[in-house]
């Protein structure tokens, strides 16, 4: 399983090409045995995770045989699993030659994605889809490309397809319900992170993501319910915490996202983010020395955070510092926070 994003679009890719399990019997094999019998061995080997042994047998199979598509595509399979993407792709090439298959050309998506040629893999990925229409990772996959690329609407379309011949598939209604939050459609989103968690219960990332759209909708009670369910089942998400101590400064708890924020920069000390919302908890909080540091600490994290220099300069402010108030807000501005200009107008700055 693969993921793209991050702290709120996650994209879960599942479905990858695995090897095929040998149905052809000997009556309809070529009369080389040989090659059967080692085919067969590969197949047995990869499936016991052998795949180094599996490569070999395949390997034979294709001496035996050179024109024997089945090891050419699962020799190219156990190529993938080995992370030797090129050589996998020049096999799947023979396979789709000998004897061209949706899988097959789903595989070649799958390699030619891990060599980031993303345009390629989309043309195989569709090609699946022609060849095979009721083959749902293929729709998934090309899905997922098209969801990096913006694409939304097509990507929610992909989705659907994959959706239509697997309406089991947790993870096409989990991606579909990233594309319908991109696409401002967030009831739906929500609807499909709920299909999401039915069908899978343990995949988090539905929760998580379900918990940010809910935020975004402006229901912050049914987020908290959200993050806290998630928070009580992965305790070492340092952007969850964070995102849960948003939803809290949003609710008003002030001290619980203080909480929040301390906990995120606990396990990344490094979160700037975190470091500058705590700052701002604590200027709710009247926790103005407390607000300036974290604010600091933001800064030298991060010295073009134009929010943190906005809010040390407020710290600044009430510790009574109006020079430092003066020179945090004017910086803020300079960095494209026009407020910052504002709050300097409005404090007399102009003379400091």
């Amino acid at each position: 399983m693969r993921k793209i994003v991050a702290f709120t679009f996650t994209l879960l890719y599942a479905g990858a090409a695995h090897a095929q399990v040998d149905t052809v019997r000997a009556t309809t094999l070529p009369p080389d045995q040989l090659a059967e019998k080692l085919y067969n061995s590969g197949v047995a080997k990869y499936n016991q995770k052998s795949y180094r042994a599996a490569l070999l047998d395949f390997d034979k199979a294709l001496a035996a045989k050179p024109e024997f598509a089945k090891a050419y595509y699962n020799r190219a399979t156990t190529r993938y699993e080995l992370q030797e993407y090129q050589p996998a792709v020049q096999d799947y090439d023979h396979a789709i030659q000998l004897e061209p298959t949706g899988t097959s050309y789903f595989g070649r998506a799958q390699a030619r994605e891990a060599l980031k040629l993303r345009d390629e893999a989309e043309q195989d990925y569709t090609k699946a889809t022609e060849l095979q229409a009721g083959y749902a990772p293929a729709w998934y996959y090309r899905g997922a490309l098209r969801f990096e690329k913006a694409d939304y609407q097509a990507a929610r379309a992909d989705f659907d397809q994959a959706i239509k011949a697997d309406p089991t598939y947790a993870y096409a209604y989990h991606d579909r319900g990233s594309t319908q939050r991109q696409l401002g459609n967030y009831p739906a989103a929500i609807q499909d992170y709920t299909k999401a968690l039915s069908l899978q219960p343990d995949l988090l990332p539905a929760l998580l993501n379900r918990a940010a759209t809910r935020r975004r909708a402006g229901d912050l009670k049914s987020a908290l319910v959200d993050y806290n369910e998630y928070l009580n089942k992965k305790t070492d998400n340092a952007v969850a915490y964070s995102n849960r101590g948003a939803t809290r400064y949003e609710a008003g708890d002030y001290q619980g996202a203080a909480d929040d924020f301390s906990k995120a920069v606990a396990l990344q000390a490094d979160y700037a983010f975190a470091w500058n919302n705590r700052a701002a908890a604590y200027l709710k909080l009247e926790e103005y020395k407390k607000a300036a540091a974290d604010a600091n600490k933001a800064i030298s994290l991060n010295p073009q955070y134009a929010e943190a220099y906005l809010n040390r300069g407020h710290a600044r402010e009430m510790l009574r510092d109006a020079g430092g108030a003066c020179q945090d807000w004017r910086k803020a501005a300079e960095l494209g926070l026009e407020i910052g200009k504002t709050y300097a107008a409005n404090s007399g700055c102009n003379g400091d």
